[in-house]
This record gives C-alpha cells, structure tokens and sequence, in this order.
C-alpha cells in the first residue's frame, strides 16, 4: 500500500542525533508545490534542537500556507473577507454594494458561528428560512444568491471540495397581483400633487414644495424614481420634432452611507435608453426650464431644496403626503411604472412595454408590471357569428 503524503505545509516525525553538545534534529517537510524535503537545525541538548527545528518548521508552515482558508473557518469570517475581495475586484456599483452588504449581514446573524465544513445543503436551507421569516422572501432570495457566491468561493480557495448552498431551494415570492391606476386615479393623483404644493411650508429649513411635474415626468414616460432624480438639463430635447430624454443614469446613496451621488449606469445596461415624451410629460419639462433661472444651480432638473441630487427617500416621503390627500395609500411611484407598462402593453403590446420601460427580458414585464386584464380577443365574435350561421 501506497505511503499517505505528508499535508502541504506539515511535517513528519522529527529524529535527533549527534552526541553531547552537538546535536541535530531532522524532519521531512512538505513545501507548497507539493515536494517533500529534508530540513534540520542543530542545539546543545537534544531539547534545544528539537525546539529550534520546530520554530523554523512552523515558519514554513505559515509560507506554506499563506493566504489559504480551511474548512474550520466560520461562515461570519469567511463572509466578510469575501465581501472584502469581491468589492475590490469587481468594482461594482454603489447600490449592489449595499445590497450585498446587507445580505452580509443576515447571512452572518443566521449562520455565521458554523464552521464552513459544517455546512451542509439542509443547515444552509433552514438558515436562508430564518432569513425568510424575519426579513421578507425578497431578502432571502438576495441572501442565497450571496451564499452561493460565499461558497464558491470557498471552493476556490479550497478550503471546501464542493458548493453546498448550490443545492439550496428557490427562494418563490408570493405572486401579488398587479394593479395599476385608473384613469380617474391618475387625475386624482396629480390633483393632489399640485394641492400638496400649493400647502404652506411652516418648517425653519428649506423644505421642496414641487412634485406636481415630477409626477407628470413619470406618467409620461415610466422611469424608476433614482431615474427620474438623475435626469439633468442636457439629457432633455424639447425642441426636437419627437421630443426625448435619456435615461443615462440614477441616483442613489454612496456605497458606504454617504450623501447622494449620480450613478452613471442606471440599474441594468438595458436601463440606459432615450424615451419619447408625450404632451403631458413635456409640459412639465418645459415648466421646469421656464423655472430653472431662479432656483439653485444644479445638473439635476429635480434636485434638492440645495441643489444637490435628491434624496430618493425623501421623495417617496413627499410622495406618500400627496397620495394621502388623493386617498390612494396603495399606490407608490412604482404604480405610476406599472400604470405606464399597462397603458402601452394594452395598445401597443408586451415587447414595447418591457422596451419602454428599461427591462431585460419581457417576463418580468409581464409578471411584475402589466395588469392582466383577461379580456378575450374581440376577433372571436366574426368566426362565432359565422360558426353559429352554418349550423342554423
């Protein structure tokens, strides 16, 4: 039977010779490219040899395997110097820094004590569970793509022979219906917006009283609320034959707490697009030109009360005041997208409202942002009528 090597960066049974104030002490040593050899270090007792080969054998251990992760590594630590390496060699956007940071976070709390070897597909699952139940299926669902990315890694620094979070179930949202506004709703709506304004402010800080055009800017073309924060002056043309504005960017809050910052790309490459404006969206538009001499000077066409990018939270809590007096609590700015998806989908059909709307594939158009209105085809009722006159 074949001899089992030595593991890389340990040591075999250490032998001493030599006589009384001369002697050595002997170990076979396995280096990082897998070769064993011989080292040895000399004392004046058996007891100082021993001791100095033991002292330069453990310094070639740690050469050995500097940088290497084991399997009794916990989940909390490996995580965090994942997160660590990815940031730096990705480079990724601000808000998926956050977001991954976050899942971190749960993936720590809920799993971080184990061991990475001790972590098997069903303790993975029932971790991804607890994440469910306390933060929301959506949550989870980010937490095990993260996982699985944690574990892979692991695999590749060979600390583990296999990805178990690979096995890890689906995380399934709860479908929700989707429901866009009406008609009647929409007026109410912006109704609402221009009342809002016209409130006084009793506040001592500049408080932004202007969401009436905003609202309209995103009736009319169906951008996300970061998209519309980050639209600036030249990315508007009012003066074309078809009027336009392109979605270039978003803004969102610096990748470690900081203030606002204009993101270049937008949520996907599919995001970056120039839209068509209808008469609704460039009024608002032109009011807003009409207006840009008296206030702050900024990029922004919807800045803050100082001129700076504006807060996408603070918005939607302006927001939430004008639909409170439209009595419309369910609808958010994301309606307003679903809205827009639903008009052109029900005119002008699925593809034009995924295109229209930033998405990647047409799915998630059709699951998320269309209301179903399960009207049949208005074409049946001449193949009926001709059907039910043959067999009369």
């Amino acid at each position: 039977m074949a001899r089992i090597p030595i593991p890389v960066g340990a040591w075999g049974n250490i032998s001493i010779s030599g006589t009384r104030g001369d002697y050595r002490a002997t170990a076979r040593f396995r280096l990082a490219n897998g070769k064993t050899v011989p080292r040895f270090r000399g004392g004046a007792t058996k007891e100082a040899a021993r001791n100095a080969l033991l002292e330069h054998l453990t310094e070639l251990r740690e050469q050995a395997i500097a940088g290497e992760v084991s399997g009794a590594t916990t989940v909390g630590s490996f995580a965090d110097e994942w997160f660590t390496r990815w940031r730096e060699s990705s480079k990724p956007p601000a808000s998926t820094v956050r977001t991954y940071r976050a899942a971190v976070r749960w993936i720590r709390d809920e799993l971080g004590m184990l061991r990475l070897t001790e972590c098997t597909t069903g303790r993975l699952e029932k971790g991804i569970g607890r994440i469910s139940d306390a933060h929301g299926q959506a949550t989870a669902k980010q937490a095990r793509s993260v996982l699985r990315r944690i574990f892979a890694d692991a695999v590749r620094l060979d600390a583990l022979t296999a990805n178990p979070a690979l096995g890890i179930s689906t995380v399934k949202e709860r479908p929700q219906e989707v429901r866009a506004m009406t008609a009647e709703e929409v007026q109410a709506l912006r109704t609402a917006a221009r009342t809002w304004e016209a409130t006084p402010v009793t506040a001592n800080k500049p408080v932004r009283r202007e969401i009436a055009d905003s609202i309209d800017v995103m009736l009319g073309t169906g951008v996300r609320t970061g998209e519309l924060l980050g639209i600036r002056w030249h990315d508007v043309d009012l003066d074309a034959d078809l009027p336009t504005v392109s979605v270039m960017g978003t803004v969102t809050r610096g990748a470690d707490g900081e203030g606002m910052i204009y993101q270049p790309a937008p949520k996907s490459e599919t995001s970056k697009r120039v839209l068509y404006l209808p008469a609704i969206a460039v009024d608002a538009l032109r009011r807003q030109f009409d207006d840009r001499e008296f206030r702050a000077e900024s990029e922004a066409i919807f800045p803050s009360e100082i001129g700076t990018w504006r807060d996408p939270s603070n918005y939607r809590a302006h927001f939430r005041q004008v639909r409170k007096i439209a009595k419309l609590d369910w609808v958010s700015p994301k309606t307003i997208r679903k809205t827009v998806a639903t008009a052109i989908y029900s005119a002008d059909g699925l593809d034009n409202a995924s295109q229209q709307l930033g998405h990647s594939e047409v799915g998630v158009t059709a699951k998320h942002y269309v209301q179903r209105l399960n009207i049949g085809p208005s074409g049946v009722v001449g193949v009926l009528d001709d059907w039910l006159q043959s067999a009369s």
